[in-house]
């Protein structure tokens, strides 16, 4: 079974996407930047990583999966 991006959110201006990606019962985050890829993260490593960038998730908003 190929993982599925169920619901991603991003910045206005694109530069930071992050992605739930669900496989089966297994959920998990993926943030991408750039060209740098961040995969099987807990939300609270979301938060963690995005605050480092100044980036809150209010900071988010709904985008194409």
């Amino acid at each position: 079974m190929e993982p599925k991006v169920e619901y991603a959110m991003e910045t206005l201006d694109g530069a930071w996407r992050v992605e739930i990606i669900k496989r089966g019962w297994t959920e998990w985050y993926r943030i991408v930047h750039n060209d740098r890829v961040l995969d099987w993260l807990t939300i609270a490593a979301v938060q963690r990583s995005l605050g480092e960038a100044d980036i809150s998730m209010a900071d988010l908003s709904g985008a194409a999966a």
